[in-house]
């Protein structure tokens, strides 16, 4: 009788406790959200060596080998996933890469030999950058979070360019699909400059200069009281009460910078006083800028032109700077001027 009652003492704590452990387990175990990720943000990187470009959302971390290939992971957890497989976060990586004296053919044969326990189709038809490809998919069958992706390669001038996109499972190619789409839009495959007779020939110095102009998709900067939007493929530099926002060329560029001025000083004043110490006594013009009463003066040299927009903000004058340069105006000036009307003081 004794054990009986211990027993039966014992066994509806044992469930108890049995039940309590499920729930703490189950209740731990968060489901993933798998609405689509959007974008957002994005930077464009472009290789140095073989110029090939592409956008990835700025806040995902990048690894690279100029020259060879640029990786972006959403999470620097999903890096490790990525390297083995059993550890980190499922998360997504975008990568781009260039190799020369290669066919896209031969590409696309050797990646599909490339890893064990993958299952690979295609190569099947389709563009990148504007040039014909070929696409191959690949996944791990029967495992929902396995490694699934695709690649696609091009060719121009014996230079293979490849955009690569993947995660782990249908569901997060789903998930990470209009990230995957936007960058695979942007990219700009890789080419080499080549110099006749010691100049660039007209076909890389073309390519050259497509790469060079502001991108029509602007960014928003947001500073110490002011915004800005501006081309996403140049890039934006804090600087002292503003920012600085070039791309390749030194001579494209806008640069917003902010002064304090003493009560009783009004923007006519202030400009005025600037064109003639400044700006060698330059004319003043009254404008507007994004909708605000602004002060403008134009200057710049043989090579480039160059204009200083004035706004007032409280005791705040705004300075927005703009320049492009002559020979390329039609490619910039438009993209340029349009980033310094979307200024606007907070």
């Amino acid at each position: 009788m004794t054990m009986k009652k211990s027993i039966s003492r014992i066994f509806p704590s044992f469930l108890l406790l049995i039940v309590t452990s499920t729930l703490l387990v189950s209740c731990g175990k968060k489901e993933e959200d798998m609405t689509p990720v959007q974008p957002g943000e994005m930077v464009t990187y472009k290789d140095l060596v073989y110029r090939f470009s592409f956008k990835a959302p700025k806040n995902w971390v990048a690894e690279s080998v100029p020259g060879q290939k640029t990786t972006y992971y959403s999470t620097p957890s999903t890096e490790t996933r990525f390297q083995n497989f059993t550890e980190g976060d499922y998360g997504a990586r975008i990568e781009v890469g260039a190799k020369e004296h290669a066919s896209k053919e031969a590409e696309a044969a050797s990646f599909k030999q490339s890893m064990d326990n993958v299952t690979f189709t295609g190569p099947d038809p389709a563009t990148l950058g504007g040039l014909p490809a070929l696409k191959v998919s690949y996944s791990i069958q029967g495992d929902a979070d396995g490694l699934t992706g695709y690649r696609i390669f091009t060719d121009k001038d014996s230079i293979v360019t490849y955009f690569d996109a993947a995660t782990f499972g249908t569901k997060r190619m789903a998930k990470y699909k209009p990230i995957f789409d936007l960058s695979e839009q942007s990219v700009q495959p890789a080419f080499v400059m080549k110099i006749t007779g010691g100049k660039y020939d007209s076909a890389s110095q073309a390519a050259m200069m497509e790469q060079m102009k502001p991108s029509a998709t602007f960014t928003n900067y947001s500073g110490s009281g002011f915004s800005i939007q501006y081309p996403d493929n140049f890039q934006a530099s804090p600087m002292a009460g503003g920012v600085e926002i070039k791309g390749e060329r030194a001579d494209a560029m806008v640069r917003v910078d902010a002064n304090q001025v003493q009560k009783g000083i009004d923007l006519d004043k202030y400009v005025a006083e600037n064109a003639s110490k400044t700006y060698h006594g330059a004319s003043v013009q009254s404008t507007t800028l994004g909708g605000q009463a602004a002060k403008m003066i134009s200057y710049g040299s043989a090579g480039a032109t160059a204009r200083a927009y004035f706004v007032m903000s409280g005791q705040t004058v705004y300075r927005i700077t703009v320049s492009w340069p002559n020979e390329l105006e039609g490619a910039f000036r438009p993209a340029l001027e349009k980033s310094v009307q979307s200024f606007k003081a907070k």
